[in-house]
């Protein structure tokens, strides 16, 4: 995983430009020159989301390298980390010096200080993740393992809803972002979308706070229980939504609503009443349920996957008007995430995950965990007719980088739900309704049965 990231990051770094590949050949030595020389240059307010860009995307890198070079021996841990950090500005410098021989391509040290950054808060996260597994690894603490899983989702939610993180930080940039603020009041996401899509996409916004409220039911006295009544998670989602919003309101580059406020919330009370339901089910019987009802819930799924991608119209293109607006350059891989802002790649390849995962879900209640392979050429043949189509609309383009996003996207899904229904196997047997026991007089045998009680009966 550590050498297909690099490889990643030196393609999309060095080959890929405005107008496609350019190698312009210059000797070594004076491209060293120009390294060793290499500027560190004041940038505005205007450029922090870009230096946020370039840090972010170092620290999945740091935090696979130092999983790659991870020991066993507690003495060599350290030397580990240092190897790791190490092994990882190595790389950063490489590249850097290899966009010399790909102009228009710049070198900056604000970028290099952004990327070193990064990778040092992914070995960072690599260590404390480490720890923290081990810990639950030595309790057998599977429900403690299902809530750190919604917090490190609810910590990665907020930190996405606030990219690119270029908060104002100045008095002039504040007091733009307060200025806008009166007309977030009324906003909704998707302006200038079709409203069917708008509706998807505020349907789609509030959902993804469903896993913060089931994370929010939870206490903690000795081992975590699901003991928090709905009332309470009301309150504490208001105040996390109304914080998010108010941040928001301080990046510069994001489009808060005011809203979002409201349907966050509502995401968060639904999450929280989902799962009081859920762990008060027997398992097995929901196992079955859910079997039964996958191939129902692909009917919605598909739908809201062509409401997505705005494929449900009368209005389309004919072939020869596609292969004349074709931009050849669109089918280079990556080159879509190169020509926008990371921030916005970043979204881009987090929607199309979103979009795609409940695909290896569906597989997985249908079919069990032998659904890994299927659920990923199934999702990936879905993206290529998406994208395809998406080129017969009109004002509208495929990205065919999403075929393989989607692909791994179901793949990911179906292989991370056994372990999740796991964890939640283990809540509901320490949630649920206790096991009584009874005495069958006609069979003079006891008998287990679920009761919301913790008497035993003979």
């Amino acid at each position: 995983m550590a050498l297909l990231y690099a490889a990643v990051m030196l393609y999309s770094s060095t080959v890929i430009g405005p107008a496609g590949i350019n190698f312009v050949y210059r000797p070594p030595a004076e491209a060293l020159r120009l390294f060793l020389a290499t500027p560190y240059v004041e940038h505005g307010s205007d450029q922090r989301a870009d230096w946020i860009g370039n840090l972010m995307m170092l620290v999945p890198f740091g935090f696979i390298v130092a999983g790659a070079l991870w020991p066993r021996r507690v003495l060599l841990r350290i030397p580990a980390a240092i190897a790791a950090m190490a092994l990882c500005i190595w790389v950063i410098l490489a590249i850097k010096y290899l966009q010399l021989f790909f102009p228009p391509r710049t070198v900056t040290l604000n970028y290099i200080i952004a990327q070193t950054v990064g990778a040092a808060i992914g070995c960072c996260g690599w260590a404390a993740w480490h720890v923290r597994m081990n810990r639950l690894a030595a309790r057998r603490d599977l429900v403690g393992a299902f809530v750190l899983a919604l917090s490190l989702y609810s910590g990665a939610l907020i930190l996405f809803t606030l990219m690119p993180l270029d908060f104002a930080l100045d008095s002039d940039d504040l007091a733009a972002m307060l200025r806008r603020v009166p007309s977030t009041v009324w906003a909704i996401p998707g302006t200038g979308r079709p409203p069917q899509v708008r509706a998807v996409l505020v349907f789609m916004a509030g959902a993804a706070f469903i896993p913060v409220g089931m994370l929010l039911t939870f206490t903690r006295r000795r081992v975590y229980r699901v003991t928090r009544g709905l009332p309470a998670v009301t309150i504490l989602g208001l105040l996390l939504t109304t914080g998010v919003y108010a941040l928001s309101s301080l990046v510069i580059s994001a489009f808060p609503v005011a809203p979002s406020i409201l349907y966050r919330t509502l995401g968060i009370v639904i999450g929280a009443a989902a799962l009081r339901w859920l762990v008060r089910q027997p398992p097995d019987a929901l196992r079955l349920w859910l079997r039964r009802a996958a191939p129902f819930l692909a009917v919605p799924y598909l739908v809201g996957v062509l409401v997505v991608n705005q494929l449900i119209s009368r209005y389309w293109m004919s072939w020869h008007q596609v292969v004349q607006q074709a931009y050849p350059l669109g089918l280079l891989p990556l080159f879509d995430y190169y020509i926008v802002t990371k921030a916005e790649a970043a979204k881009n390849i987090v929607g199309h995950v979103a979009l795609y995962l409940p695909v290896g879900v569906l597989f997985w209640m249908r079919y069990g965990q032998g659904a890994v392979g299927r659920a990923g050429v199934v999702a990936g043949l879905l993206s290529l007719c998406v994208e395809v189509a998406r080129y017969f609309r009109p004002g509208l383009e495929g990205d065919f980088n999403a075929v393989v996003v989607a692909g791994l996207a179901a793949m990911m899904g179906a292989i991370a739900m056994p372990g999740v229904w796991s964890m939640f196997v283990a809540l509901a047997r320490r949630t649920g309704p206790a096991v009584v026991r009874r005495w069958d007089r006609g069979k003079g045998s006891p008998i287990d049965e679920e009761r919301p009680m913790e008497v035993e009966e003979f």
